[in-house]
């Protein structure tokens, strides 16, 4: 194996190195002499000096000497710019002598292609030929000039030799972010059509800096892998929503639409290196030309125009989540979010009323939760929050209308989806992360009822205490889900079953209440029995007590004080002694004489 190259200084020959400090003097005594001097003659000479210099590189090319034709290519370079005015003043003066020099540089580079001074120094005399132009241009047409010489750069940084295209580049740097910027700005400003030329010149340019960052050499100067990728979107969407800002809200609706359409197809099509190059572009151009153009929409109160661009948005998006699994997470919700936000706009345009709105959100819930029941975890997980969101929208419109009828109304029927997509999503057989999904969603779905049960009490001015603590009470045994049938029955059928009872036979004992006694010690006998022939112990057990507590209730209620006080007490006695024959404490444990 060969010893691997030593770095630049140290692989150096001196016969380089003579070359290289030979041209530095030569070119510093001719530029020193020409600004020193500036007399014709000594210009001339310096004139002279260079051509021989270009002679001998052609010589020293055609002998194959690389290093040699370079050097003097160098020197005839830098001695041709000093010995004209361009070395002393090169943004003043007149633009015929830099044109005339680059048509010789490039003559010199077609006679001899070697040397990389001939290109550079073309390259070099063209800008400074464009600089004592600009005078000469019109101020409109200044911001299209920079894009041309922008776009000639990276052309040339495209298919010249690696060193020239680095230095191309590097150069070519400040005339495109001048043209990016003043197109930009024309593309907000100008009239007409003169918008579009300049949204059009500004998308050319940017196209061709992201050619160059197919270039692996001009890397070391394009930073980062995704820079410059987002950069090319980013002026490119500020420049074309400009543009379009002049075709009335309309235009900048189908703008925003056309940007979501950009980043939605780049998202569901483009693959391998495609992918990684023009992805970055056309999600931050699509989503900042989206952006741009619902804020332009909305700073000119455009409701109904941002309505029809949310929902023109919303169908690219549910077709990257059929397509792509991936970004159904993101899309999914998205899609979600556009659509609500395109019924909620039709508040402010005056199309559609408070009550309205609220059906078509609660259509949209309804419609989001029967999409997430077919999705994977994550996308449907995403999609139920972007729904529940979507359905309190709707819940606290109606509450700041002030209708409770709907209110309720509307909580029922949230609720009953949410209990449907409950028992579908943890149905028998689903995995462990599913089951935990439906649990929450089977309280979510129990509390939306209660809520309902509530408003439709107070709105039927139902004062009995059964109207508030049934729905209570068949919350939280809908809460416990499918739990009811295949987990212990305390923590599932105890709750719901003693709220239940707790307070209807507390008020019969109190107010003896002979049809709520009556009743409540049907319901517990209907309990005890279908407990038993359940084989569940809950209903047993509460129905079983919810029977003893009131029989000893009215009993206690139907004695005289004295004595229903000595029943009270003596069953107090009984309890204590037992519970402390079985644990004795302190003096519970000692005998009779063994107490002080």
């Amino acid at each position: 194996m060969g010893r691997p190259a030593p770095p630049f200084p140290y692989r150096t020959r001196p016969p380089q190195v003579l070359l290289a400090v030979g041209a530095v003097l030569l070119v510093s005594a001719g530029a020193t002499l020409a600004s020193a001097y500036g007399g014709p003659l000594v210009r001339t000479a310096v004139l002279a000096l260079a051509a021989v210099a270009a002679a001998v590189s052609v010589r020293a090319d055609r002998a194959g000497l690389r290093s040699s034709a370079e050097t003097f290519a160098a020197s005839a370079a830098g001695l041709a710019l000093a010995g004209t005015d361009i070395g002393g003043a090169p943004a003043t003066g007149d633009p015929l002598l830099p044109i005339v020099l680059v048509g010789v540089f490039l003559a010199l580079q077609r006679v001899s292609s070697v040397p990389a001074a001939w290109p550079l120094a073309a390259w070099a005399s063209g800008q400074v030929a464009v600089l004592r132009s600009l005078d000469l241009v019109p101020d409109v047409l200044r911001t299209e000039l920079f894009l041309g010489v922008s776009l000639v750069g990276l052309g040339i940084a495209l298919w010249a030799r690696p060193l020239v295209g680095r230095l191309t580049t590097a150069t070519t740097a400040p005339w495109w972010a001048a043209g990016a910027l003043g197109g930009s700005v024309e593309a907000w400003t100008a009239p007409g059509l003169e918008r579009w030329v300049s949204a059009l010149l500004v998308s050319a340019a940017a196209a061709g800096l992201l050619l160059a960052r197919l270039r692996r050499s001009l890397d070391v100067l394009l930073g980062p892998p995704r820079l410059v990728p987002v950069a090319v979107g980013a002026v490119s969407a500020v420049a074309v929503t400009g543009a379009c800002s002049a075709g009335g809200p309309v235009a900048v609706a189908v703008a925003g639409f056309v940007g979501v359409l950009v980043a939605a197809v780049a998202a569901a099509e483009l693959s391998g290196w495609r992918r990684g190059l023009f992805l970055p572009v056309a999600l931050t151009g699509g989503v900042l030309l989206a952006a741009l153009s619902i804020a332009r929409l909305v700073d000119g109160r455009h409701w109904s125009e941002i309505a029809l661009l949310l929902l023109l948005t919303a169908v690219p998006t549910v077709w990257v989540a059929a397509l792509r699994r991936d970004d159904r997470p993101v899309a999914a919700p998205t899609a979600v979010g556009c659509l609500a936000g395109a019924a909620l706009l039709g508040l402010p345009d005056g199309w559609a009323s408070p009550a309205v709105v609220a059906v078509l959100l609660t259509g949209l819930y309804v419609l989001a939760l029967l999409t997430t029941a077919r999705l994977d975890r994550d996308s449907r997980r995403a999609t139920a929050v972007a729904a529940a969101t979507v359905a309190a929208a709707a819940v606290v419109l109606l509450v700041a209308e002030g209708d409770r009828g709907l209110v309720a109304g509307h909580l029922a029927g949230q609720g009953a989806a949410t209990l449907v997509w409950a028992w579908w999503t943890g149905r028998p057989g689903a995995a462990p992360d599913d089951d935990t999904d439906a649990t929450v969603a089977w309280r979510v779905g129990a509390a939306q009822l209660v809520l309902a049960g509530w408003i439709a009490a107070a709105l039927a001015d139902l004062g009995a205490v059964e109207a508030y603590s049934l729905p209570a009470s068949a919350g939280l045994l809908l809460a416990a889900g499918r739990g009811l049938v295949r987990d212990a029955s305390w923590p599932t059928w105890g709750p719901g079953l003693v709220l239940a009872a707790a307070p209807s036979t507390v008020l019969a004992v109190a107010t003896s209440d002979a049809l709520r006694g009556v009743v409540v010690l049907a319901l517990a006998a209907v309990a005890m029995v279908a407990g038993g022939r359940a084989g569940v112990r809950a209903p047993l057990m509460v129905g079983a007590g919810t029977a003893l507590v009131l029989a000893l209730g009215l009993a206690v209620r139907a004695l005289p004080w004295p004595v229903g006080t000595a029943l009270v007490v003596g069953c107090a006695l009984l309890v204590i002694g037992m519970l402390r024959e079985r644990r004795p404490v302190a003096g519970f444990a000692a005998r009779l004489p063994e107490l002080r």
